[in-house]
């Protein structure tokens, strides 16, 4: 599974459509940030961890989206620890 527009508004209870490419953005950015902090490994892909660090992120950056912001969420970090774990396996 992977994340898509429609879940994350769900989760925001969006029901506009004028953000939809903003958020695809977002989407498209966090999953390679979460790539990128676990190493690259696609085989992460396939971990639930790994959606949620995504969908939790994009929902953190558009929520947040005219706010300065200097840190990942800590629930982020915490995903992003576990899968760390989970590649070392």
């Amino acid at each position: 599974m992977s994340v898509t527009v429609d879940d994350i508004k769900r989760s925001l209870r969006i029901d506009l459509t004028d953000d939809d490419e903003m958020i695809q953005t977002y989407i498209n950015t966090a999953n390679q940030y979460v790539l990128d902090a676990v190493g690259g490994q696609t085989d992460i892909t396939k971990f639930e961890q790994y959606d949620f660090a995504v969908s939790l992120l994009t929902q953190f950056w558009y929520a947040n989206r005219n706010i300065d912001m200097k840190e990942t969420p800590y629930q982020v970090v915490s995903m992003i620890q576990q899968l760390r774990g989970k590649t070392l396996l």
